[in-house]
């Protein structure tokens, strides 16, 4: 009977031969990897330190407590691009519609919104304890908010004995919440019509709106129109570590400044994530343009190999593939294996895909090739 440094050794030598005779796969270059889950890029930590070396290699000037150098530029940039009078880097985005509601409502704070909506399912109920706003939901399980329903929810608010009249209504498009649908434009047009006539302030979570914009042919700067104050997300798909930017008029962006310093949000510096987001601002809608055609492409190359994909009404960068059936953790790895990342998929019923810039370091036929092997 072997005793027990012979055993040892005997199992170091078996590990030896089996890492010799089954070499590991190399991980896929940066440019070559696939993310069919998210809607950025997806930058690893070095990844991001090297794009900051890069884009500090000139002589740049950094911000000082969010004024100046690259957090100036983006503001300005977003402001003139919406067509607003200013516009206000927060650190979040869960502050940044927070400050625009609060802002918007002044005294009269009954707020309406959706009730899948981030600022009342995601934010910690934060414009209720810290702004004493009432938020009322509307809309349950969709995205969208019939323009009919705002004005019943605004007639019943401020009808007697006790009128609560709204101050605000806070809009989110695409719904995360719903799989990124986006709100029907025409009952947002209706929304805001009545909105100004009534004198009640309009919000837009427009967190994902450049990504949205893509799929429905419906510009940021028109969607902008319609809304008194406007937030975009800088770390979803412009791929800051953090950070968002808020745009409307000069005094209420101006009582929004006095707001971010109070609630905590006056930074030191935040040039680093400004000018990331600066840095894939340029061209991002002519690219995304590109990554919309190339997904379709890759989701008809999957049907046609019997593959169903489930593309949601009023939809953006969301779908539902239906996989044979294979274990969820196996299928990922041998997809990982590839340079394909992919969310887990569901124990039951069809599993996600998203699509962001990263489709565009692959043919959509080798991006369905390598799907379609990784499920044997």
């Amino acid at each position: 009977m072997p005793n027990r440094r012979t055993f040892l050794k005997a199992a170091a030598s078996t590990l030896a031969l089996q890492r010799i005779g089954s070499p590991q796969t190399p991980p896929a270059p940066a440019e070559r990897r696939v993310f069919l889950t998210g809607d950025g890029v997806n930058l690893s930590p070095a990844e991001y330190a090297q794009l900051l070396t890069t884009l500090t290699a000139s002589d740049r000037k950094p911000d000082v407590y969010l004024k100046g150098g690259p957090v100036e530029e983006l503001e300005n940039r977003f402001a003139k691009l919406l067509a607003k009078e200013r516009g206000l880097f927060f650190p979040t985005g869960t502050l940044a519609n927070h400050m625009a509601v609060r802002l918007l409502a002044g005294d009269r704070r009954h707020v309406l919104v959706q009730e899948e909506s981030h600022l009342y399912r995601d934010e910690g109920d934060c414009a209720q304890a810290l702004s004493g706003l009432n938020l009322a939901p509307l809309a349950a399980g969709r995205a969208t908010i019939q323009a009919s329903e705002i004005v019943e929810a605004v007639d019943r608010a401020a009808s007697p004995p006790y009128p609560v009249p709204v101050g605000a209504i806070s809009l989110e498009s695409p719904v995360r919440r719903m799989h990124g649908q986006a709100f029907d434009f025409e009952e947002m047009k209706k929304i805001s019509a009545f909105a100004r006539e009534k004198k009640i302030g309009l919000h837009l979570d427009g967190a994902r709106m450049y990504l949205a914009s893509a799929y429905t042919g419906i510009a940021p700067a028109a969607y902008s129109a319609l809304f008194d104050t406007v937030y975009v997300s800088l770390y979803k798909y412009f791929n800051a570590p953090f950070g968002a930017v808020l745009t409307g008029p000069a005094p209420i962006i101006e009582a929004a400044a006095v707001l971010r310093h109070q609630f905590g949000g006056g930074l030191l510096h935040a040039w680093q994530s400004a000018a990331v987001a600066l840095h894939y601002f340029d061209g991002f809608e002519e690219r995304y343009q590109r990554a919309v055609r190339s997904g379709e492409e890759l989701l008809a190359r999957l049907e046609r190999k019997n593959i169903r994909v489930h593309r949601m009404e009023a939809g953006t960068n969301v779908f539902q593939v239906d996989f044979p059936s294979v274990p969820g953790a196996e299928f990922q790895k041998r997809l990982a294996d590839r340079g394909i990342v992919i969310g887990r998929p569901p124990a039951q019923g069809p599993a996600a895909i998203q699509v962001n810039e990263t489709i565009l370091r692959r043919s959509p036929d080798e991006i369905a090739e390598e799907l379609v092997k990784a499920l044997i």
